[in-house]
């Protein structure tokens, strides 16, 4: 298995004016094949998007009257990702799976990850480590 280290940063953005308080913001990049790559969030949708383009994946929006949702491509490897609520649906063919976006525990969303990058990119699972750089 392959490692892929998350390097998570906490920055303090300050508004600019003498009424705008300080806010955290965590910051997520990803480090996979000597490269970072920036997460907008630690969810599943950040994190296969990133995976999947970084192993040679080109994503396309769809727009349907029902449902606007990403669409992964891979030579004849075809994979729709649609959001709905606080969960996506993954169809590959005739399977689909129902997962939730966001989990509290780490550990429970790298498993979530691996699953989906096997079963439906065809893809190595990954070794997630976080590195917490405050």
């Amino acid at each position: 298995m392959k490692e892929a280290k998350i390097i998570r940063t906490v920055d303090l953005i300050n508004g600019g004016c003498n009424a705008c308080p300080t806010v955290k913001s965590e910051v997520f990049i990803l480090e996979l094949n000597d490269l970072n790559r920036p997460l907008e969030n630690l969810d599943v949708a950040s994190l296969i998007m990133t995976v999947a383009l970084a192993n040679g994946y080109k994503q396309h929006q769809e727009y349907d009257m029902a449902e606007d949702y990403d669409v992964y491509k891979n030579g004849i490897n075809e994979v729709s990702v649609i959001p709905e609520y606080d969960q996506l649906i993954f169809k590959k063919g005739f399977s689909q799976q129902k997962v939730a976006n966001n989990y509290q525990e780490p550990e429970e969303l790298f498993k979530v990850v691996n699953n989906l990058l096997t079963q439906y990119f065809d893809l190595e699972g990954l070794d997630f480590r976080i590195d917490n750089q405050d």
